[in-house]
């Protein structure tokens, strides 16, 4: 980690530290509220101030989170403007898409089939690709040195968890997983349902990360990127 991000991180814990102590604090308030609980007219403030405490709390993962996958990824992975700008749209329209950014790994013995391109990346192209009804659309897509290298690649299947089947997420997100347990591979996942992106990375699988969140968490050489105005 460079000076530059080591500042960055120390900022964010700060933040982070402080915003720990505003909610512990209201907690704090919220269990000497408790038993006015009696009084029909005090149980609307108080679910008022759990909801409100919950929504911060999701805000505090969510950081939390970023700063963990900026420190494990950023640095070592670069993925390329245009595969974010693809993902943007292609989340907004339930378009499944799972695409593989390589990094030192051959990930030659892990992989099944596909069809090699070896193009350019394009927004454009990616949307295509994964466009459903195309022909290449099922299974994953390769990049390698910024330039995709295959598609409709079969990759490992990680076993099914609980924690996969409570989020109700099936084969492409088990695919990435599967792959990122052998791998030092970053897996990008779009979910077909739901919409969710979703990366998967040293087997560890991030659910509904969102466009905003992504562009955060990989936004080295995204400045350029127009940000998506919603999820």
């Amino acid at each position: 980690m460079n000076r530059l991000n080591g500042e960055n991180t120390l900022n964010e814990e700060a933040v982070i530290k402080e915003k720990l102590e505003e909610i512990k604090s209201r907690v704090s308030q919220l269990h000497s509220d408790i038993p006015s609980m009696k009084q029909c007219s005090c149980l609307i403030g108080l679910l008022q101030k759990m909801y409100e405490i919950r929504v911060e709390l999701k805000q505090l993962e969510q950081g939390l989170l970023q700063t963990h996958l900026k420190c494990c990824i950023s640095s070592r992975i670069k993925v390329p403007a245009e595969v974010v700008l693809a993902l943007s749209k292609l989340s907004e329209k339930r378009h499944g898409v799972i695409i593989v950014i390589e990094h030192e790994d051959n990930l030659e013995d892990h992989l099944q089939g596909g069809v090699i391109i070896d193009a350019a990346v394009s927004a454009p192209i990616l949307e295509n690709i994964f466009y459903p009804g195309s022909p290449l659309h099922d299974g994953a897509m390769i990049i390698r040195n910024s330039k995709i290298r295959k598609v409709n690649v079969l990759l490992p299947l990680a076993p099914h968890t609980p924690e996969l089947e409570a989020l109700g997420l099936g084969s492409r997100h088990r695919a990435a997983l599967g792959l990122s347990q052998v791998s030092d591979a970053l897996i990008i996942v779009v979910s077909e349902e739901k919409g969710w992106i979703s990366i998967a990375f040293q087997g560890q699988l991030y659910p509904n990360l969102g466009t905003f969140a992504l562009l955060d968490t990989i936004g080295d050489g995204m400045a350029d990127i127009a940000r998506p105005t919603s999820d």
